[in-house]
């Protein structure tokens, strides 16, 4: 009995031994624990364009007479002369600097060449006879707020480096119902601007696509149907699938898209308009659907005739693009389509796709013209763009084929008969 109790007190002070230990170890608040040392930036770190303090990730050199100066960008001053020294400044929220010995100084809303030189100045004033350099060393990161049709809407953080387009890829990009001819950039003062940003992403003409504020508002209008609009087909788009480059097989991709139609405009300047022109379409082949009825419109040899043509609501166009394949059908391993080299032959698609055994001989290929609708019959038939090339079956192998399938039909014919006679 006095054992047991024994055991029950050694027990008892092992456990509360331990709990005291791990209460000593595990405080119910501990203020030094990093996950306590966390701010809005940090929880949202997916949210930053730039990711990497240094190197600064710029695009090109600052331009000084736009860069506007403001809370968080760092500078970096040295004094040169008498009195030698170096300081590490930075904007304080309320657009201050404060420099020791110097004193105070405002830069609110001065960009960065007028700060610089106020800083300059000020600080002579203090170093008589001393060479002053100040250089902006670090760019402050400020909230900018994304709206509308893009997967991921909210509060970004960004630098005086970004552009509109950064922040909408860092949001996973825009939704399909977004109207890229009509993104909105509210500014903190009240002025707006509305963006085409198809012709920076297609043409990259980086004037649509500016480089953003703090405070910026970015609106991604969607699609709007009570107003007029324009459907945009590519009837062909070409997406290579990574085949080896002697058999290079791609497949065929149709895409539409809705695009809002101003009043007045023409077939040329909406094209224009949604950066629709190309090296990769067919300008000879666009497609008009109005209604019931189709118009084939040739801009390429009537260009002039079409500047006056004016869209109307609801219409259709199909914009091809320009065919670059081959098509192999018929007596081969791979048939399908394969990207257009210059002065090859037809037994050189043939070979690519790989000539089955039961083909007829190089000599009886046949070769359809895409232009024309001709047809050539001939291996060594230069194929031209858009062809499509047939490698035909022996006729004994189609006769082996048929006496394989009748046959066994004559055969149970026969053994029927057979039965029934007896």
């Amino acid at each position: 009995m006095k054992t047991t109790k024994y055991v029950i007190l050694l027990f008892s002070l092992l456990s509360v031994s331990s709990f005291a230990q791990t209460a000593q170890e595990m405080p119910l608040l501990d203020r030094q624990n990093p996950k306590y040392d966390t701010s809005m930036e940090k929880q949202l770190l997916e949210r930053e364009v730039i990711r990497t303090p240094t190197p600064q990730v710029l695009e090109d050199a600052l331009d000084p007479e736009v860069y506007m100066v403001g809370p968080g960008d760092q500078f970096r001053l040295f004094i040169f002369g008498m009195l030698e020294n170096e300081f590490d400044i930075t904007v304080l929220p309320e657009g201050d600097v404060f420099i020791p010995t110097v004193g105070k100084i405002n830069v609110k809303g001065l960009n960065l060449t007028r700060a610089k030189e106020k800083i300059k100045r000020k600080v002579e004033e203090s170093y008589v006879k001393s060479e002053v350099s100040v250089n902006l060393s670090g760019l402050r990161k400020f909230r900018v707020y994304l709206t509308g049709e893009v997967n991921t809407p909210g509060t970004y953080f960004v630098q005086g480096s970004d552009r509109v387009s950064d922040v909408i890829e860092i949001a996973g990009g825009a939704k399909d119902w977004a109207d890229a001819t009509s993104v909105i950039l509210r500014h903190k003062g009240g002025a707006a601007d509305t963006l085409n940003l198809l012709r920076f992403y297609r043409q990259g003409d980086k004037s649509v696509n500016p480089l953003l504020q703090g405070g910026d508002m970015i609106y991604v209008a969607p699609i709007d149907l009570t107003k007029p609009y324009i459907i945009v087909e590519s009837r062909i788009e070409k997406v290579l699938e990574g085949q080896t480059p002697d058999n290079k097989v791609v497949n065929e991709k149709s895409t539409r898209a809705i695009f809002r139609l101003d009043e007045g405009e023409t077939v040329i300047q909406f094209l224009q308009r949604i950066s629709a022109f190309s090296a990769e379409i067919d300008l000879a082949k666009i497609t008009l659907i109005r209604d019931t009825t189709e118009y084939v419109i040739d801009l390429l040899n009537r260009f002039t005739e079409y500047s006056s043509f004016v869209l109307k609501n609801r219409d259709r166009l199909i914009v091809p693009n320009l065919v670059s394949e081959v098509y192999v059908q018929g007596e081969v391993l791979r048939p399908g389509s394969y990207v257009y080299d210059v002065n090859l032959t037809a037994n050189d698609y043939a070979g690519k796709a790989g000539v089955r055994e039961k083909s007829k001989p190089s000599e009886d290929i046949i070769v359809i013209r895409a232009a024309t609708g001709e047809i050539v019959v001939g291996g060594e038939t230069i194929v031209e763009k858009g062809d499509r090339i047939i490698v035909p079956r022996k006729v004994r192998e189609d006769v082996r084929d048929y006496m394989a399938i009748l046959l066994p039909i004559v055969s149970i014919a026969l053994s029927m008969y057979a039965v029934l006679k007896k």
